[in-house]
């Protein structure tokens, strides 16, 4: 028994009178999840619980089979410093640190400096020395890793402001804070990193920890080192193809085709794709569609195609891990409308096309996120 779980990541999101009052998603060209809907049921999950940040840690780990109250650390940075093998200790404190574009009236303008490539992330790195005490690891385009060994803070009162829920405000406003006070060594280094319209952004703090392994063999196929230490750091394996870059464009191929490699040495494989999340984060519609468009036509439609020919008890299942509203750039704690199809599966809707809106007034059965892989599985032992 396989279940294959494709993770558009943040998908979801509100209609747009730009887009003929629809949704990215129902604007979307996507015949492989019509199909699915054609044959498959249509359900909601709840991938966000109050009290956690709204994003992609807190969702990914509940579709994991963790309860993320339970589970999930105060930040991602732990799984992107392990899966970049740097040494840590719990005396040590971990944080994401984005390249970031800040403009001259001191807004923050881009999370990722404008997707920054390889060449113009090295050479700024290049250009930035930290503090003593920090240690900086580059990871991938904006994407790097700050290293604070034998931190001394108390870390729960320690505020780092997420910077893609902040784009467009004053960054005098969104400064690092301890104990509800500006923090000075955070903020001058970051004050210290700025060369022209970029520098370096902090947020997503954490600890390593220890976690109890992975009920089923999971793969990940990803292109984000966060996820790839979350998922090996579990237990499970995770493979980055080359050309995985997160954004549009991005090798999806090559993800769907390290899935069907692993196949046999798999109960659980989760393929996530970054790109319209980006997309949504610096509220290009246009680029959501194409994005949720590509998924599809590279991922869903050849995965169904694919497993027409194997004789195989699986499913597969389309389930976002959240909401990301291109209006506004920022997250929501909605619960997330998915689609199901394969082994066993009853249709229970009359739909024709994703839609979010029409997922949500059908008021199919809420599943949490934590109990989606378990319930699944369980179904397709009983309908054998």
């Amino acid at each position: 028994m396989k279940l294959i779980i494709v993770i558009p990541d943040g998908m979801c999101d509100i209609r747009y009178k730009e887009l003929g009052d629809k949704s990215p998603a129902e604007r979307a060209n996507t015949p492989g999840m019509d199909e699915m809907l054609a044959n498959g049921a249509i359900g909601l999950a709840k991938t966000m619980h109050d009290g956690l940040p709204l994003g992609s840690l807190v969702g990914i780990m509940g579709i994991l089979g963790y309860y993320p109250p339970e589970y999930v650390p105060r930040g991602r940075s732990i799984f992107e410093a392990y899966a970049l093998g740097i040494p840590m200790t719990p005396d040590d404190l971990v944080t994401r640190c984005n390249i970031v574009r800040v403009n001259g009236d001191d807004i923050l303008e881009d999370f990722t400096a404008g997707q920054i490539g390889e060449e113009d992330a090295a050479s700024y790195l290049r250009s930035v020395e930290t503090p003593k005490e920090f240690a900086l690891y580059h990871d991938l385009s904006y994407r790097n890793v700050l290293l604070w060994r034998g931190c001394p803070l108390d870390d729960s009162l320690l505020q780092l402001f997420e910077p893609h829920e902040n784009m467009g405000m004053s960054i005098a406003d969104i400064m690092p804070k301890y104990k509800g006070e500006t923090y000075q060594p955070f903020v001058e280094m970051m004050l210290n990193s700025r060369r022209k319209d970029l520098m370096l952004w902090p947020w997503g703090a954490g600890r390593i920890r220890s976690f109890p392994p992975t009920k089923h063999r999971t793969l990940t196929l990803t292109a984000l080192s966060f996820l790839y230490g979350m998922s090996t750091l579990l237990g499970g394996k995770a493979i980055i193809p080359p050309g995985a870059t997160g954004y549009r464009g991005s090798n999806l191929k090559g993800k769907l085709d390290a899935a069907l490699k692993e196949f046999d040495n798999f109960d659980v494989c989760l393929i996530h794709c970054n790109a319209p999340d980006e997309e949504a984060h610096v509220h290009n519609l246009r680029g959501k569609v194409e994005s949720i468009e590509e998924i599809d036509a590279q991922i869903i439609v050849p995965l169904l195609n694919r497993l027409k020919s194997r004789d195989e008890s699986c499913r597969v299942v389309v389930l976002p891990d959240h909401y990301t509203v291109c209006k506004t750039g920022k997250h929501l704690p909605d619960l997330v409308p998915y689609i199901v199809s394969g082994k066993g599966v009853r249709r229970n809707h009359n739909l024709e096309t994703y839609s979010e809106e029409k997922i949500v007034e059908a008021r199919p059965g809420v599943i949490e996120s934590h109990n989606l892989i378990e319930a699944h599985l369980n179904e397709m032992r009983l309908r054998r």
